[in-house]
């Protein structure tokens, strides 16, 4: 039995457990920077899990953000989104005869800078570091994705004798069509809050940033 085959195999048989422990959900496939969950690619059968063995022992643990899926394989991405009930995930990896590693996201973002930083990203030193509410551009918005503690970043700017340094963060986000996130932008979640990006990395499992909370 080659791979191919064993991967269809393998793809039927998570369809049919998904429909008998799943639930429903919508499957996205982004395409638009700014409207990534637009337009429904499928309707889907999920069950995340945060064992890889699909026991449901347990849920996933508190910002410890990665699960599996239980669901048809037989055309999933890296980059899909999946919005099933109270759950958002993005698949962050598909391999065959394996179920996909998602990502479960707790907010979406909506990603700013100047205008330098999205027509000079051939250099990117040609870009402000910082600037003003009203001089951002919106590059992406809506886009679901994971924010939580962790070893932060140290953003360039302004700093005082004795001034508290905003939290250091963790971000992770699907890539996003046409947008390469740099050092400086900004993201701002769905509760307002505001953090810029201090170092970031784009694969084929997605991107991940190292952010600061802004304090003003």
């Amino acid at each position: 039995m080659d791979q191919t085959a064993l991967n269809s195999l393998a793809a039927r048989g998570f369809a049919r457990a998904a429909c008998h422990v799943g639930a429903p959900a919508t499957q996205f496939r982004p395409t638009d920077a700014l409207a990534p969950c637009a337009s429904p690619y499928a309707r889907v059968m999920v069950a995340f899990s945060a064992e890889r063995d699909f026991t449901f022992s347990g849920p996933a643990l508190w910002d410890v953000p990665f699960v599996y899926a239980l669901m048809d394989t037989r055309d999933v991405r890296a980059g899909d989104i999946l919005a099933c009930g109270a759950d958002t995930a993005f698949i962050a990896r598909c391999v065959p005869f394996r179920p996909p590693l998602c990502v479960l996201c707790g907010t979406t973002i909506t990603l700013t800078g100047t205008t330098a930083q999205g027509t000079d990203q051939a250099d990117p030193g040609g870009y402000a570091t910082s600037g003003d509410v009203g001089a951002q551009v919106t590059f992406a918005t809506g886009w679901p994705a994971m924010i939580r503690a962790g070893g932060g970043a140290t953003v360039p700017g302004p700093a005082q004798p004795g001034a508290i340094h905003g939290g250091g963060m963790e971000m992770f986000v699907p890539a996003i069509p046409g947008i390469m996130v740099q050092p400086a932008m900004w993201v701002t979640d769905g509760d307002g809050t505001r953090y810029t990006i201090g170092g970031t990395h784009t694969g084929p499992w997605g991107t991940r940033c190292q952010i600061q909370q802004q304090q003003v």
